[in-house]
């Protein structure tokens, strides 16, 4: 019986053998720690099923232990010739050996011992047996050069990942060994997976300086998968040291060549809520951002930056920088609401928010960001220059109109920027919308020669006589009303080509007091001359007698 079960295992063997051009390997775990290992190139097929823990000897000759009832089964085949070994280890950790050349059993020794010498390196190398041992033996003997010439002859990720597995956790390496392995993972690994898992789990020992962090992080940029780079990133515990541009440098190159905008996004946003960000990091940050393609994730990260110093002048250009290269103007606007909303900003970063503001396309996301505007110094020249430049920009009357309302209600407006905002409301084409900014300007604007110069600048060019009319009535009814502006009010309403509208606006004035003067009298009369209705004539000079 049991001489036709060690046949059935040798026949077994041979059917796992499978000839192929091209190195492969495949490990499948099964129950009660037993692995296996199949190998095949143009010339060899191997097959190794393994179960316990084996060291080998000095040389990888022989094998020196096996853990009770584990075992080795190697089966080779080269030009059709097939050799197997069995070692087995009983209850008392004794080995016992059997092999074979084809079906037949020949005795161990010597063929099976000299053939065990020659294929035991191949198969160590193939498995990852005894990777502890050989680790601490090779680096014990030459270093961390000899490691690594070890390594460049193993093919299969999973043994390769174990050797660096065993090497960070046996050895206390200095600074110049870790750079070489934080290097070494992802050059030496194919796979993206066994990558992954050394540097998520010894980040700790690649943190341990700023020479190796960057080692780590450029090691890390080389992966080829984004959601391991993505997933290595996030899970660092430690801290990072931002203030080193250095590390800076090659964390977020990570990020730069990650080709997934959900990945980077994430990945940025994960950042800034777990590590303590310098400014020149946060800059840096936001040089990353403008490499997304996503427009969305661009306006996630910018919007989660609670803690950017945005007064900072690197960072807040490279805000703003970041907010041109937004396509979406929805995402624009909702981002330089959010920055506002949540940030106290100085005048020159008021200046690149209406730099970007007149770069929008949208009107009404342009008004919007314009109303939403707090504290602003209006009365800073640069400022007002820009401001106003930026409502000039408006093709909308409705979006115009109803921010310089909102200027009026919101800013205490100086001489400087009352004639700007006149000489915007000289530029709308809607008499509704100029006439609506003209009165209401009448209810904050003072009453001195430059400003009236100006608003009547703007009310001159209402092409609409009852718009014009209006206005001009407003005026008249201002308990303030200067003789300086009700003159310039009169030599205004000589405009009108309307009787009625004309009639309506004397009228007004001759409610005044200033009509007692008699320069604004004589005024007032030259005006009325120009009406060539009787009717509306009397009821003007009617009024101005009563």
């Amino acid at each position: 019986m049991k001489t036709l079960f060690k046949l059935f295992f040798i026949m077994l063997l041979s059917a796992f053998t499978i000839s192929v051009s091209a190195q492969q390997y495949a490990q499948n775990s099964s129950f009660n720690n037993k692995k296996q290992y199949k190998y095949s190139d143009n010339f060899t097929n191997y097959d190794v099923q393994v179960k316990g823990k084996i060291t080998v000897n000095d040389d990888d000759t022989k094998i020196t232990s096996i853990t009770p009832g584990g075992y080795l089964k190697v089966s080779k085949k080269t030009f059709g010739n097939k050799r197997s070994l069995i070692v087995e280890s009983n209850s008392n950790g004794k080995l016992n050996y059997e092999y074979y050349e084809g079906r037949t059993e020949i005795p161990y020794d010597p063929e099976g011992k000299m053939w065990l010498s020659d294929i035991l390196l191949d198969v160590v190398r193939m498995t990852g047996i005894d990777v502890d041992g050989r680790t601490k033996r090779i680096y014990a003997k030459k270093g961390i050069d000899g490691f690594m010439d070890e390594i460049q002859e193993l093919s299969s990720n999973s043994v390769i990942g174990k050797y660096f597995k065993s090497l960070l956790e046996q050895i206390k390496l200095n600074t110049n060994e870790t750079v070489t392995i934080a290097y070494a993972i992802s050059r030496e690994l194919s796979s993206n997976t066994e990558s992954g898992v050394l540097y998520r789990n010894y980040s700790d020992l690649f943190l341990a300086n700023n020479t190796i962090a960057v080692a780590y992080f450029e090691g890390v940029s080389r992966l080829s998968s984004n959601s391991e780079i993505g997933s290595i990133l996030r899970d660092i515990s430690i801290k990072i040291d931002f203030n080193d541009s250095r590390v800076t440098e090659s964390y977020f190159t990570c990020i730069d060549r990650m080709s997934s905008n959900t990945e980077s996004g994430s990945v940025m946003r994960n950042v800034e809520n777990t590590q303590q960000l310098s400014d020149d990091a946060y800059a840096r940050l936001l040089l990353s951002v403008q490499q997304l393609s996503s427009n969305t994730e661009m306006g996630l990260v910018m919007r989660s930056l609670e803690n950017l110093n945005i007064n900072n002048t690197n960072v807040s250009v490279a805000y703003f920088d970041a907010i041109d290269d937004m396509s979406s103007n929805s995402e624009a606007g909702q981002t330089l609401r959010h920055l506002m909303k949540n940030n106290e900003l100085n005048s020159d970063n008021y200046l690149l928010l209406l730099k970007s503001v007149y770069q929008l396309s949208s009107n009404s996301e342009m008004g919007s960001v314009l109303r939403a505007i707090p504290n602003m110094d209006i009365n800073n020249a640069k400022i007002n220059e820009a401001y106003f430049k930026t409502i000039n920009s408006l093709s909308s009357n409705t979006e115009a109109g109803s921010v310089l309302r909102n200027t009026i209600n919101e800013y205490k407006l100086n001489s400087d920027n009352w004639v700007s905002l006149f000489g915007s409301v000289s530029k709308l084409s809607s008499n509704t919308e100029m006439g609506l900014v003209l009165k209401k300007s009448l209810t904050a604007m003072p009453i001195s020669n430059e400003e009236v110069d100006a608003f009547f600048d703007a009310t001159n060019e209402l092409s609409s006589n009852t718009e014009f009319s209006s206005v001009l009535i407003k005026m008249a009814e201002l308990p303030g009303l200067t003789k300086y502006a009700c003159t310039e009010l009169l030599e205004s309403a000589s405009l009108l080509s309307s009787n009625t509208d004309l009639s309506r606006v004397l009228r007004a004035v001759a409610k005044t007091k200033l009509v007692e003067d008699n320069d604004i009298r004589s005024t007032y009369l030259e005006v009325a001359k120009t009406l060539s209705s009787d009717t509306e004539y009397r009821r003007v000079m009617e009024a101005l007698n009563n």
